[in-house]
């Protein structure tokens, strides 16, 4: 297979739309007032396309009011569907996650026979798989071709698969936990989308949620605490307004080791409409701004590295490459530079992003290593990456990295 080299940007055509996104008040107390805090232009979503409008302005704002951190204007449900559509990877838990999380409810008398756990968010079911028989096992989720595919992968075990919008969607039966891990931060209206899960409930029910939060958000990686698959940033005291206003008591509350995740064990409770606001929370905004901006410090430095050859093979066609490009000089620091990219993903073959082609991963083994090195464009899959690349052939001392070390969910 022969490799066609191209300069960034070499792509002419891709463009936006204002169907993309839409504005809306702060998702925790509906205040308008707001401020910019953070923002990124014409990022895009992934794939070169002259057909679909591929870029949005990500622009994070701080309420005024409660000081909650949130992307403004945020993703309609068309601009969700075309940005997203060839995320494919870059969503899921690592490895073993599911089995602690059983775990973790069965620690607390959750799981116990004849138990209704239904999973808010259960994409193709591999949480719900891990549970025991003995409990009744519900998944709801917008994503009708996860819904379809868990359908088919689970077709030997009783898991009742539903395809409902969390804001709206009702179960007729009685619910005794419900789950929900790293999912309400990607939704626009999560006090909506709690309220809706308390509806369901009854007296008994319990609520496990768990996301990340700003407390706990600085990271070595580029992508940062704003991913751009978030539309709400939670801290501690956000997160506590939106169970506050859904009418959920927080029971147990605990912040995980080795990743960015709060979990939350909380009951029914009635309503309250008053937020209060806790300006810490633009203390801990600052904070990890100051250490993210350090971040990409380092990593700019460590790819001035790179400079000495004339090409380079950039594995990851993601966000992940998005950010790189937009936070880093790499590109402008290089512009008479080639590049190509592979992707183990099969959603992004035989396409281009930025004008750089996109290749499966067996292209490596056609590369000629004298003038050409590889960078792992991976924050999660880095370690994974480069042992496979070692095993397609590429020379030791061509594959160039960005982190020492890696913590994610």
């Amino acid at each position: 297979m022969e490799i066609n080299w191209s300069k960034a940007d070499s792509f002419i055509g891709n463009f936006t739309s204002p169907a993309l996104v839409y504005n809306r008040p702060c998702p925790i107390c509906d205040s308008i007032r707001s401020k910019i805090v953070f923002q990124l232009s014409d990022f895009q979503f992934f794939s070169d396309s002259t057909t679909l409008p591929k870029r949005v302005n990500i622009v994070e704002h701080q309420c005024m009011d409660c000081f909650a951190l949130f992307l403004n204007p945020c993703y309609s449900s068309y601009g969700f569907q075309v940005l997203f559509a060839e995320a494919g990877q870059s969503y899921g838990a690592t490895e073993g996650r599911p089995i602690e999380q059983a775990k973790w409810l069965d620690s607390r008398g959750l799981l116990c026979e004849g138990k209704t756990i239904l999973d808010a968010g259960c994409y193709d079911g591999d949480f719900l798989s891990n549970l025991p028989n003995r409990v009744k096992k519900v998944g709801v989720d917008i994503d009708r071709p996860a819904i379809e595919r868990g359908t088919r992968k689970y077709a030997q075990q009783e898991i009742e698969f539903v395809l409902g919008d969390f804001e709206s969607f009702k179960y007729p039966d009685q619910i005794d936990t419900i789950t929900m891990f790293h999912v309400l931060e990607h939704l626009p209206r999560p006090v909506k989308v709690l309220r809706n899960l308390r509806t369901n409930a009854s007296s008994s029910t319990h609520l496990v949620l768990e996301v990340p939060i700003l407390e706990n958000g600085i990271t070595n990686d580029i992508n940062g605490f704003f991913s751009v698959q978030h539309m709400t940033h939670f801290s501690r005291n956000s997160l506590r307004n939106s169970l506050a206003r859904a009418g959920w008591r927080v029971i147990e509350w605990i912040e995980q080791e080795g990743y960015n995740g709060c979990r939350v064990l909380a009951v029914p409770d009635l309503e309250t409409s008053s937020v209060e606001g806790d300006s810490n929370d633009i203390t801990s905004l600052y904070r990890y701004l100051s250490a993210w901006y350090q971040t990409t410090s380092l990593v700019s430095a460590r790819l001035a590295k790179l400079q000495r050859s004339k090409r380079c093979i950039i594995w990851g066609a993601g966000a992940h490459t998005e950010f790189l490009y937009h936070v880093t000089p790499f590109f402008l620091a290089n512009p008479q530079h080639e590049y190509a990219i592979v992707d183990s993903d099969l959603l992004k073959h035989n396409k281009s992003w930025r004008g750089l082609k996109i290749y499966g991963t067996e292209a490596l083994r056609e590369v000629d290593w004298s003038d050409t090195n590889l960078l792992i464009s991976s924050y999660g899959s880095q370690d994974a990456i480069i042992k496979v690349a070692l095993e397609r052939g590429v020379p030791n001392d061509k594959i160039a990295w960005m982190y020492d070390e890696v913590r994610v969910y």
